[in-house]
């Protein structure tokens, strides 16, 4: 990993995210590219990929545009994922979004840019898939939530997004203990709230603590920490 990756827990594009995703919009002055490739074909892609233009655009002076859904349109959607120095994947499907990535040419791309330093946000899928594993809960096997191997861009972390609370995501741990290395961090994080990953740190921001499930503390929002 070589560029930024800020893994955000949902609510995404709110006012409360205004004061974390203007930091981190200012890190750069090349283009911020939106595509919302965990939410349905069409409509859905579309509106979503809007929303998150509109809000990007209202908290700095970069250009920021939505890239075309790569299913529909590889080769026009490639073109303009290149162009990012801040790549923004929003929530949705998890699974849906995972299957874009890999049955096209865009999760490879998207491992480039970062390799090459381009910065990315994901937001509750968008920042589950950028780990080694994740959880799909829109997808179940044997009467619980199955997972997956992700993107494994940012390297030894799991995300549980829309954190509150363990008993809150129960069936989500139980299955990441069963089924999932144990030398993974499973990070909780809450809405609204996230953590900055560079060179191996972590670093919480937004409004509240981000949780290190496995190592069993709370990240408070400016504190920074990296593993063993």
């Amino acid at each position: 990993m070589s560029g930024l990756v800020c893994l955000q827990g949902g609510g995404e594009f709110s006012t409360a995210c205004r004061g974390m995703d203007r930091a981190l919009a200012a890190r750069g002055t090349g283009p911020v590219v939106v595509t919302a490739l965990a939410g349905e074909v069409g409509h859905d892609y579309a509106t979503a990929t809007a929303n998150g233009v509109a809000h990007l655009a209202s908290v700095t002076d970069r250009t920021v545009v939505g890239a075309p859904d790569v299913r529909q349109d590889p080769a026009a959607a490639l073109e303009v994922l290149a162009t990012a120095s801040l790549l923004v994947l929003p929530g949705g499907s998890p699974s849906r979004l995972l299957s874009a990535l890999t049955d096209t040419p865009a999760g490879a791309l998207l491992a480039e840019l970062v390799a090459a330093g381009t910065d990315v946000m994901g937001a509750s899928a968008g920042a589950m898939v950028l780990c080694p594993w994740m959880v799909l809960p829109d997808r179940r096997g044997a009467g619980a939530v199955s997972v997956a191997r992700g993107l494994g861009l940012v390297p030894g972390l799991l995300v549980v997004p829309h954190w509150s609370g363990g008993s809150s995501r129960g069936d989500w741990l139980q299955v990441v203990r069963d089924q999932v290395p144990d030398d993974l961090e499973v990070l909780g994080l809450p809405e609204e709230s996230g953590v900055l990953v560079e060179d191996g740190a972590l670093t919480a921001v937004g409004q509240r603590p981000a949780r290190l499930v496995s190592t069993g503390r709370d990240l408070p929002v400016g504190e920074s920490w990296t593993r063993p």
